[in-house]
């Protein structure tokens, strides 16, 4: 198994959703009231999706180091 691979994949996955859910943290000044609560819902589940993709990435790069 190529962990370095995985935990790249895995870690530029992290990057991405992390600046989406900047964006809409950013967004969430300048929403009306009514999709303030839908865009937080929203927040919430990525930063979740967001910590998971970063501790996956943070195991596969300990499991390249065991590998060696």
């Amino acid at each position: 198994m190529n962990y370095k691979q995985l935990y790249a994949q895995y870690f530029l996955q992290y990057k991405n959703v992390s600046k989406y859910v900047k964006n809409l943290k950013l967004q969430l000044k300048n929403i009306d009231e009514l999709n303030e609560r839908e865009v937080k819902r929203r927040i919430s589940i990525l930063y979740s999706i967001c910590l998971d993709l970063k501790h996956t990435s943070e195991y596969l790069k300990l499991c390249e180091r065991r590998d060696i």
